[in-house]
């Protein structure tokens, strides 16, 4: 492994130029030598050439206004979002408006005795078969998780894949980009 490295490094500073002329005579001999190294520097070799050969990508003249030109206005979105967030917020004021106008007007009418004992009775009704729902559901998910404990620990498995590789793209996607890098 030391092996490995020390010339696996001798050959990157041959690419670079930066090699001393005793320590290149040493590269060449033990080149000639080892089969494995010989295949390793003609493959650097190669990409070299093809990094030299490619010529570099450079960007339109106009690229750079071409992009600007077609960012959103900061005004026009201030007033888009403005008028959404007036809309939103009208929304959810001229509802509870109208709430509170009915219940001021239709108020001595709701508090009859009988109409709020109608009400208490269907709400609590419905509290009742909610309450039955609910249990089932949780009745239903406890055989699962007995009958099937293979199946939950899959979920989990694929669970943690599916965060895992989320990390791991957003990573991906976080990592800088050189331009115009050969290295």
């Amino acid at each position: 492994m030391e092996h490995e490295e020390r010339y696996y490094l001798m050959m990157m500073d041959a690419l670079d130029g930066e090699l001393a002329d005793g320590d290149r005579a040493e590269l060449e001999s033990h080149l000639r030598a080892c089969p494995d190294c010989t295949r390793e520097w003609r493959t650097l070799l190669a990409v070299e050439t093809l990094f030299r050969q490619t010529p570099m990508l450079m960007p339109a003249v106009d690229f750079a206004e071409r992009t600007l030109a077609r960012l959103p206005n900061r005004r026009a979105r201030r007033v888009v979002m403005g008028a959404t967030y007036g809309v939103l917020l009208l929304s959810g004021i001229v509802p509870l408006l109208l709430v509170i106008l009915l219940l001021a007007r239709y108020a001595p009418i709701l508090t009859q005795p009988a109409l709020l004992a109608g009400v208490w009775a269907t709400v609590s009704g419905i509290g009742r078969a909610a309450a039955t729902v609910v249990g089932a559901l949780f009745t239903g998910a406890s055989h699962l998780v007995i009958e099937q404990p293979v199946l939950i620990g899959w979920f989990i498995i694929l669970a943690g894949l599916v965060f895992l590789w989320g990390g791991v793209f957003q990573r991906l996607l976080m990592q800088p980009t050189g331009v115009g890098s050969r290295n």
